[in-house]
């Protein structure tokens, strides 16, 4: 993983002054938060302090009295909150907590900004997967263990008609429940660019696509609908919590901040150290003359993957922020995504794109669940596009990432490309992977085919041979030749296809027809027949695509053949 300076910014200056001896020793001594006030919704978070251990540790570990504090709260093992009685000397007591052996990190709580820039809401066409070639792995990994992004946000509506299902369990801080809301609807944003469905019909699909990929959403801010902040102490935690479930292997932060925040450093050191794969926004301040080239954070700290936006042309984003730690650019310009209970939004800023990367890194996760976080780093690096000046830039990082070439490098990636000839109109376009060739609808005869397919990182061919009026099977041909017949007016009735080269065993071809009288068949597999034979009808069209060895089918598979 790459080594990244630690930021120069703002630094929150600590002004050690020690506490009365004689307060101290008057007070009662803290064992547990029941002697002391529960933290309120609308506590001053200024008068807060974020307390992290060097262990499992609780209240009791740090020799606190009810004369320094007067309201806590114990968030996970790792992290607590604690509310100070007297705001003139929460510098103080940060340098006696730091002093204790205990204690790892401890820092004046603060607020963190998310960083998107919210549009009208509309439901409109995807287009930020298409950017990073993911509509060319929706259907590639179909793995059987799930591996979880933990979007640390504002929560999520869990019953968007788009992600229902695609959820496990994960934790509103805000509530101190484990039923996450988001009255805010970032959080819901971000998750729907990760993990959105696909292929159920209606929205948007994740950059997971059909992968097992599922989001544990952890509610570390938004506590009213137009509050974009999030508490550094519920982020801190839920570093932690995310860091000790092993089925968590991404983490998505969508926000930003330009002060310099030990407590979270060491939080996301502690998840690094776990091997998982952190992802962060850039920031939206590269437009902002007091802050454009600031380096932000988290997405600056050691071991972050920091993502810039691109728009559809791939040139960055105007308010994107720029500095010497960003690695990679991704979609974040007028890009659609989840939205309330059942509603998509147009959005932009790198609270978009950072989800992108995130859903990118899960998919090569879901691909082989050895890869290392710094592997997957690297992939990323050595098949981003690269933009901007040449080599890597302060505004586009590496680049723009290509998750299919980086899948390849991960497993071999098929390709279908096809064409046929049609009644009227002759050779129609190339198309690929599932797309359809023909003209459905028109009642034009499908008269030759033409196919190839082929893989980066295997060898794969392929052959075929079609059923022709009045001629019945033709013998089979090899990838690229013609099957069928030109100028004849003859129609094409069945179809049987098969997978070649030393690396055929590895993939499954499937491909369905569309059949006069009949409209689409089943799809068929590997060699099978696909259409009619004997009833004298005509194919009118065909999709194609090839699959890794085991995956789902496309759809149905109970009738892609009928036989008089």
């Amino acid at each position: 993983m790459k080594f990244k300076k630690r930021i120069i910014g703002l630094i929150v200056v600590l002004i050690l002054s020690g506490l009365p001896i004689g307060v101290v020793a008057t007070s009662q001594g803290i064992q547990s938060y029941s002697q002391v006030k529960n933290l309120e919704d609308d506590s001053n978070i200024e008068d807060e302090i974020v307390v992290i251990y060097q262990n499992d540790g609780s209240v009791k570990d740090l020799g606190l009295t009810t004369s320094q504090i007067t309201a806590g709260e114990k968030l996970n093992d790792q992290v607590d909150i604690i509310k100070v009685k007297d705001a003139n000397q929460i510098e103080a007591l940060v340098l006696e907590l730091l002093k204790n052996p205990r204690v790892l990190a401890a820092q004046k709580n603060a607020c963190l900004k998310f960083v998107t820039l919210p549009d009208d809401p509309q439901l409109s066409q995807g287009w930020q997967f298409e950017g990073i070639g993911a509509e060319k792995t929706w259907d590639q990994v179909n793995n059987e263990d799930t591996v979880v992004v933990a979007v640390l946000d504002t929560g999520l509506n869990t019953k968007h008609p788009d992600i229902v299902g695609k959820t496990i369990a994960g934790f509103d801080y805000v509530t101190g429940t484990t039923e996450v809301t988001d009255v805010v609807g970032h959080g819901t944003a971000v998750s729907g660019c990760i993990a959105a469905l696909a292929n159920n019909g209606i929205g948007i699909a994740g950059v997971a696509g059909i992968a097992n990929i599922k989001i544990a959403p952890y509610r570390t801010g938004g506590k009213t609908v137009d509050d974009y902040e999030a508490n550094l102490g519920y982020a801190c935690a839920a570093l932690y919590d995310a860091a000790n479930r092993p089925e968590v292997r991404v983490i998505n932060m969508s926000f930003a901040g330009y002060e310099d925040f030990p407590a979270l450093e060491t939080a996301i050191a502690y998840a690094a150290n776990a091997g998982k794969i952190l992802v962060a926004a850039s920031g939206n301040e590269g437009g902002d003359p007091e802050n454009a080239g600031k380096t932000a954070i988290p997405s600056s700290y050691d071991n972050v993957i920091s993502v810039g936006a691109t728009d559809r042309d791939n040139v960055i984003a105007d308010f994107s922020q720029h500095n010497e730690m960003v690695d990679f650019c991704a979609p974040g310009v007028d890009t659609t995504t989840l939205w309330d209970q059942d509603d998509y939004i147009t959005a932009s800023g790198t609270s978009i794109s950072s989800p992108v990367v995130a859903g990118a890194c899960a998919v090569l996760v879901a691909a082989d669940e050895t890869i290392s976080s710094s592997k997957v780093e690297a992939i990323l690096k050595e098949t981003a596009i690269d933009l901007g000046d040449k080599g890597r830039d302060n505004y586009y990082g590496y680049g723009l990432i290509q998750l299919d070439q980086a899948l390849a490098q991960v497993i071999p990636m098929a390709t279908t490309a096809y064409r046929s000839h049609v009644q009227n109109k002759g050779w129609l376009p190339i198309v690929e992977n599932g797309e359809i060739s023909g003209a459905e609808g028109e009642s034009l005869r499908l008269e030759a085919i033409e196919l190839n397919a082929y893989a980066i990182n295997a060898n794969i061919g392929v052959r075929y041979k079609t059923h022709v009026e009045n001629q019945g099977w033709q013998n089979f041909v090899e990838s690229g030749e013609i099957s069928g017949t030109e100028g004849e007016s003859l129609r094409l009735e069945a179809i049987e296809i098969e997978l070649t080269g030393v690396d055929a065993d590895r993939f499954d071809i499937y491909y369905q027809v569309h059949v006069q009288n009949m409209g689409w068949m089943d799809w068929a597999k590997n060699g099978d027949p696909a259409g009619t034979e004997g009833f004298g009808y005509r194919m009118e069209g065909i999709k194609i695509q090839v699959v890794l060895k085991g995956s789902e089918a496309p759809g149905r598979v109970e009738r892609p053949f009928v036989k008089k």
